[in-house]
């Protein structure tokens, strides 16, 4: 296919969103984690206002398809997402933490990984990164769709993109977070698209789904049963043998 002016005026948001996206996180990734030695648990209200502050940014650039995200978002929405976030969450985690502990084995070996501690206060910080991600993926969307993209092609291209915004993973946490994460942001790229294409306000759904994954796979792995040595070496490498 040829790429003619038009074609790349089409796809100049997506790559300023690509940018927005890869600096946010490099940042993020430098400046907490690097610098100061923090992770989303252990600094929540810094990583929500950090991310909050990227998602101003991206709703200043794209200010139309921003409202078009939320033009049918009611109040009712906002307090169901507000109750679910800071209530119905937190005491998912809580209980869980309370009923089955921690996966201290998998946490020694993962700590950066913030939803293995079960705790609330990793949920507050998470709030901020995953707005900031949907609103990227809403605008992305929005704009593929209303530039004449067909709905396949932008499934692809979101896909693509949205597994790709991943994959630095495999770099910081290693080859078991990399799978876990970009295996489930890709089907999470189908679902999305279909939900801000085809539901008024998909974008509320999106949200919940997207949190809700994070949620659902730090109670999963609370429940999950210490593994054996084999198992260990399976999902983590050669390393010091676990004591189990």
């Amino acid at each position: 296919m040829t790429f003619s002016i038009a074609s790349w005026l089409i796809f100049m948001p997506i790559l300023v969103l690509v940018l927005i996206s890869a600096g946010a996180r490099t940042l993020h990734f430098y400046l907490f984690e690097k610098q100061f030695h923090v992770s989303f648990a252990d600094a929540p209200v810094y990583s929500l206002f950090y991310f909050s502050a990227w998602s101003v940014v991206v709703a200043l650039l794209f200010p139309a398809h921003v409202r078009e995200l939320f033009a049918h978002v009611t109040l009712i929405h906002y307090l169901f997402l507000t109750f679910l976030f800071l209530v119905v969450f937190p005491i998912l985690f809580h209980a869980t933490r309370k009923q089955d502990g921690r996966a201290e084995w998998l946490l020694r070996l993962s700590p950066g990984e913030g939803m293995l501690t079960l705790g609330e206060q990793y949920i507050l910080a998470k709030i901020g990164d995953v707005v900031f991600q949907q609103l990227i993926a809403g605008v992305m969307i929005l704009s593929l769709m209303q530039n004449g993209v067909s709905y396949p092609i932008t499934v692809g291209i979101f896909v693509a993109l949205f597994a790709a915004a991943h994959l630095y993973i495999f770099r910081t946490s290693g080859m078991f977070w990399g799978i876990y994460y970009t295996t489930y942001a890709s089907l999470g790229g189908f679902v999305f698209t279909f939900l801000i294409t085809f539901i008024s306000t998909g974008i509320v759904y999106a949200l919940i789904i997207h949190m809700l994954f994070y949620v659902l796979s730090g109670v999963l792995f609370a429940k999950m049963p210490r593994p054996s040595k084999a198992m260990h070496h399976d999902l983590t490498g050669p390393g010091p043998a676990l004591t189990v």
